[in-house]
């Protein structure tokens, strides 16, 4: 009987040490762990679950705020990105206004330098029309938008030196 009574006491102790054992990092959780066992809770400290759970949460926090920052830098990047399409477009819209003072100066004084000169005459037409399209074209921050754009001012460009060519020999 002396030993049954010695026996029961190291067998319950070694189940609680046992049943301490089990607990791992994910259930040694503080705010689960209130009706925990006194076994328990020293297992979860003295194992280290609680300094492990920490640093999880401490690598997961950084994480957090390396992505936080991250995301700081794209919306900041596209903040900077949305101001220079606008002052893009700004600039191309000052470009074709100069433009379209400058090629309409040149246009009235070829037509005013040569007005008998049939052939010169259809060419200031075409250049015009070409001028009035362009300044038809919308302007946007939009690639599509900004290729046609570019594409009508290319086209204003060649029947301005095509006529500019042909004014240089028609004078002669």
């Amino acid at each position: 009987m002396n030993m049954r009574s010695m026996l029961m006491p190291i067998v319950l102790c070694s189940a609680m040490l046992v049943a301490g054992c089990a607990v791992d990092k994910a259930g040694c959780d503080p705010r689960a762990m209130r009706d925990a066992g006194l076994f328990t809770k020293m297992n979860c400290d003295f194992s280290g679950s609680y300094d492990a759970r920490a640093a999880d949460k401490n690598a997961q926090l950084q994480a957090e705020q390396k992505n936080n920052e991250l995301l700081k830098q794209a919306l900041a990047d596209l903040s900077k990105k949305n101001e220079l399409a606008s002052a893009d477009v700004t600039a191309r819209r000052s470009q074709i206004a100069g433009m379209n003072r400058s090629v309409s100066a040149y246009l009235n004084q070829l037509k005013n330098s040569n007005p008998n000169n049939v052939a010169l005459q259809a060419q200031i037409a075409k250049a015009s029309a070409q001028l009035n399209a362009l300044n038809s074209t919308p302007i946007s921050s939009s690639p599509a938008s900004t290729q046609a754009l570019q594409a009508q001012i290319d086209k204003v460009q060649k029947e301005i030196q095509t006529l500019s060519t042909d004014y240089a020999i028609l004078s002669k």
